[in-house]
């Protein structure tokens, strides 16, 4: 794969020393609100690398802190970036599986994402992504069938490929919409996940791009926001109807013998020009605000491994919490014999 990325250290941390730009945002409007991002008829310059200056806005702090991040050009500890995670957790009402969320697209690139079968789709890929062989991966098909992983390996390198075609037409036609390029490539691998946990994901994620060539950042983020709360509604008055115990998750596929637990996040994915923000809500406090995890930009050819593998942790997240909720679908995926074998 001739993708060029930066691999990551095995330490890379946040930076502390400046407060505003280290802040996460904690929704998605206060992100792309009053931002500089360019619009239709100003696109943004490929760029090779994170310049050493952006423009003094909310979104380009966020894309370049989570840049740095993962290109390792910060100076902090491991206990400083704890520290400011702490911080960050301490300042909201945070479910356990946006916590696990939170924590885990932060550290991509530090720990084992990827299944071992997956090293020949990607051969150019840090080690350190791929999980011990004979154990379980974060991102794997889960229907024991060599063409779900294929499918899923392919959906992956679709997400990798797409900085590259959003750059193209960038280039050769600076008027032309890149947002259907990231939100189909996003759907693609939303359908795998779906197919392969036999469920849908609609109930709690919804996806939202910019449609119209007069849309701004600002309506596209508060269309997302809306149907986020919409759907937090819809969950709270299920459960009222429907009540049962809550069972803790850390946002991973549990034994078809632990207890179901209820549905309490609901998440959005917000294109807008090259960028997308990924974002969940909590659904136990009506008042909670929508977080955003992480902020991704498609101009930067660095960056292009990091943003899918990002997109692929959002979405399988979600399909876990599906599955996590609901026993019937986690018998489905009692191992069967491999018809493609």
């Amino acid at each position: 794969m001739a993708d060029t990325f930066r691999p990551l250290p095995s330490s890379v941390t946040v930076t502390m020393s400046d407060p505003s730009s280290t802040k996460r945002r904690r929704s998605t409007t206060s992100v792309f609100a009053g931002s500089n991002h360019p619009t239709k008829d100003h696109q943004t310059p490929v760029r090779s690398k994170v310049p050493p200056q952006e423009p003094d806005t909310a979104l380009s702090r966020e894309v370049q802190q989570d840049a740095l991040e993962l290109t390792g050009q910060t100076d902090d500890t491991e206990a400083q970036e704890q520290a400011e995670l702490a911080e960050i957790l301490s300042q909201g009402d945070w479910a356990e599986s946006e916590v696990a969320l939170f924590r885990r697209l932060r550290r991509r690139g530090r720990e084992p994402l990827l299944p071992t079968p997956w090293r020949l789709d990607f051969t150019t890929f840090p080690e350190a992504l791929y999980a011990p062989v004979g154990e379980q991966s974060f991102i794997c098909a889960l229907t024991p069938s060599a063409s779900m992983e294929f499918r899923g390996s392919q959906a992956l390198q679709r997400l990798v490929n797409v900085g590259g075609q959003v750059r193209d037409r960038t280039e050769i036609n600076p008027s032309a919409p890149v947002e259907p390029l990231i939100f189909q490539e996003i759907k693609n691998f939303l359908t795998w996940a779906e197919k392969d946990g036999e469920i849908s994901l609609f109930c709690i994620l919804t996806i939202n791009y910019n449609r119209s060539k007069n849309g701004n950042s600002k309506t596209t983020s508060e269309k997302t926001e809306r149907k986020m709360k919409l759907m937090a509604d819809e969950l709270r008055a299920k459960r009222q109807r429907s009540p049962h115990p809550i069972v803790t998750s850390s946002n991973s596929i549990e034994s078809t013998d632990t207890p179901t637990r209820r549905l309490n996040v609901v998440y959005g994915i917000t294109v807008y020009n090259c960028v997308a923000a990924l974002s969940s809500l909590s659904c136990d406090n009506p008042d909670a605000d929508v977080k955003t995890h992480v902020v991704l930009d498609w101009t930067d050819v660095g960056l292009d491994i990091w943003n899918a593998i990002a997109v692929a942790i959002f979405i399988v997240s979600c399909r876990n919490d599906i599955l996590d909720s609901d026993e019937g679908a986690r018998l489905k995926l009692v191992p069967q014999a491999d018809d493609d074998a």
